[in-house]
Order: C-alpha cells, then structure tokens, then sequence
C-alpha cells in the first residue's frame, strides 16, 4: 500500500521502542488450520474464499486438547527477540516477511481482487486488504512497519533487539505446567500463566546489561499489577504474580505449542520520548513453542486494533514526538495514513473479529514474532519505583 508522506510517521520512534502489556480478559474465538498461501493472499478473488472452502486452510492457533497432565514446574520468560515483520525469524530482511508473522483472524484468504471483505478507507490502495500466509491478517507488518522503516531507518527493528539484548526493556510470560523439553509434542489442558512488563534493568544496573539466566531478576513496571497506580507504585509486599492484570486461566500446550487460551484483550505500551503510547490489541493470541529447557521459539502474538483507539492513542503523545504535531491539520496526515492501514472489522463493544462486504473497515490487524529466555521469577523485590510522567509539550501550545 502506498500512503502519503509529508509530516510521516518518524516520530514513531522504533528507536528505543519500550514495548510493555497491560489489560487482558478472555472474549472471542480462534481461526482455522495451517498451510501457505504467499503474498497474494491465496484467494482466486470475488467471493467464498473462507477457511472452509474446497482447497483452502488456513494458519491458526492448534485447539486446545482434551486432557493431558501440565508439569509442575513454573518459567518465568522473558523476550529476548522481537520480530516486527520486515525480516524472517533467522534475520534474512525482506518485504514479505510479515506473511508468515500472526494468525487468520477473520476466517478468509483474502487477495487484492477479493470482493466479499469490509470497505477500505478513502485513498487506500486494495493492496491493504492482502492476506499473509495461509490468510495470516497482518495489516500492521504489511502497511504500516514499511512507512516507519522508511522514516526510521532499516535498521529500526534491530535497534530494538539491540536495546532489548542491553536490558532497556522486555515482556514476561510467567507459565506453571508449560513442558519446554527440546522437541517434545506434549498436549495437557490447565496451564496457567501470567504476563509482565519488564523496566529498564540497565538503567537500574547502571547501564549493565541482563545476564539472561534465572539469576537475572528483571525491574517489573507497577502499572501492571493490581492494586498499584502509575503514580503511587505498589503496597509493600505485594506479590506481582498473585496480582498480575494480565492473566492466562485457560491456557493450554497442544502438540508442543503453548497457547494463552480464549483471546483476549492485550495492551501493548511503547515509550516515546518520556511518554507512553497505547497500542490495545483486542482478541489477542499469545503462542510460542519449546526450543530447550529454558528457552522457547516461535513466538507470536496477533490480534486487531481498533483504528480509532490507535489514533487516539497516538495524539496523546504526538508533541513528545515533535512539537509540530501540537498542530491538529499536522496530525491528521499522520491519522489519515493510519486509517489507510484499516483492513478489517471489529465490534468496538465485544472486541468480536469478522469481515464482510459493506462495512467500512474499523480496524487493523497485527501479528509479531518473539523468542524468549527464562529468567528468575518474579518477586515483590522486583517491582520498579515509579517513574515521573513527562510533560506533555503539547499542552500550552494548542491545537488547530
């Protein structure tokens, strides 16, 4: 898709991204099965190219078995890589890299010629509308990553991994039951788990960086926790896994690969520029497969975003990114360019996914990779002190 430049999208800042969670709740369902359909979508156009039509499948999430005994054992992980979609998983680049990041969230293999699909945004090109493989719905790694490529620099994502490797930010995933033996294909139904959102442990080391090894006890951010506040931190002693916000009460290993369970709402927050941007991925899947005791591959999360929400989100932030976007005529070219992302539909009430021919598309969908290492479990000694916020520029200065 081809989006317009002028004020852009620099101020996005993949430099320096500090990518946190917050929020989920079980609600909706999953896609269909697996295969590869390459970037023209895989459907012949027009209509009934859904996950059920003769000669197609779809990538999606494995069901949940029906039985099985987890493991008593609990990991704490923690990402180490982040894939964003412009390169694969061993760090080839390439501009079709996010086809194989995400899940079929809307149950169609969609091409650009395929008519039985929501209606994009005025000026979007139908490229927007293209599915990944197997129908994987990833409007994000398809047409937004490439305008902050372009603006940030190619080398944005793996200045990401750079800071994440440095220990300035991460996500854990705080699993009981979960059989990470190398090659394993067990199934056990009644995992349990949590996620956290890790601070900046180089700062709090002095600028050292994580060891990675379960002696490495992460900085936890208090804002994930319940009972705690951006401004008032935690009660002493509170336990940051009995009081997690984000909780994985269904979740389950099937054939190997861990699975969150129902998806669910997933806040994922970037700081830009001292302030923090909220990304709200509805009906998020959470999956990754084991690698080695200690370690899990495969990682991946997707979901929808609704498109307004992410706007929204970005204009509270806009004058950390530059005070020119302080202008409300200077935003909108970037709000414009965001809603030219739109590619499919979601309920803004129930977070419900779907796709259908006459109506407007309302949301985009995303999908990224990760690998992960286990670290030390988290303890009340681990949440962070809270940070100042940082003034808004934007305040004093008006809005057109």
């Amino acid at each position: 898709m081809k989006l317009s430049s002028g004020v852009g999208l620099t101020g996005l800042g993949v430099f320096g991204v500090v990518l946190a969670v917050s929020g989920i709740s079980a609600t909706g369902g999953l896609g269909c099965s697996s295969s590869s359909s390459g970037s023209s979508g895989g459907g012949g156009g027009g209509g009934g190219d859904t996950c059920t039509s003769s000669g197609v499948t779809c990538v999606t999430a494995p069901a949940a078995p029906s039985g099985g005994t987890p493991t008593s054992a609990s990991h704490n992980y923690a990402v180490h890589t982040l894939y964003l979609g412009d390169t694969d998983r061993t760090g080839v680049a390439s501009p079709n890299a996010w086809e194989a990041y995400g899940y079929n969230l809307d149950n169609l293999v969609t091409a650009k010629t395929s008519t039985d699909v929501c209606t994009l945004a005025a000026g979007a090109s139908k490229i927007t509308q293209v599915d990944g493989n197997g129908g994987i719905d990833n409007s994000f790694g398809e047409n937004i990553l490439p305008i902050v490529i372009t603006t940030a620099g190619s080398d944005a994502a793996s200045k990401i991994n750079t800071a994440i490797d440095e220990g300035h930010f991460t996500i854990m995933t705080y699993i009981t039951g979960f059989d990470d033996s190398a090659g394993n294909s067990t199934s056990a139904a009644g995992l349990k788990g949590v996620l956290l959102a890790g601070g900046n442990y180089a700062d709090l080391h002095d600028g050292g960086a994580p060891s990675w090894d379960t002696t490495t006890h992460w900085p936890i951010l208090p804002t994930l926790i319940n009972g705690c506040t951006p401004t008032g931190g935690c009660p002493a002693g509170t336990d940051p896994v009995a009081n997690a916000q984000i909780t994985f009460p269904s979740a389950y290993q099937a054939g190997g690969t861990f699975v969150n369970g129902s998806p669910g709402d997933l806040n994922l927050t970037l700081s830009i520029g001292g302030e923090s941007l909220t990304i709200s991925v509805h009906s998020a899947l959470i999956t990754f497969q084991p690698k080695a005791p200690g370690e899990v591959t495969g990682g991946v999360i997707a979901g929808t975003l609704i498109t307004t929400e992410l706007v929204s989100s970005l204009q509270s932030v806009a004058g950390s990114i530059s005070t020119s976007l302080c202008s409300g005529s200077a935003f909108q070219s970037i709000a414009q360019q965001i809603e030219q992302a739109s590619d499919i539909i979601i309920d803004p009430n129930s977070h419900a996914v779907s796709n259908s021919a006459g109506t407007a598309c309302n949301g985009i969908s995303i999908g990224l990779g990760f690998d992960a290492t286990e670290i030390a479990a988290p303890t009340a000694a681990d949440i962070e002190a809270v940070q100042p916020a940082a003034a808004n520029p934007c305040s004093d200065a008006g809005a057109d």
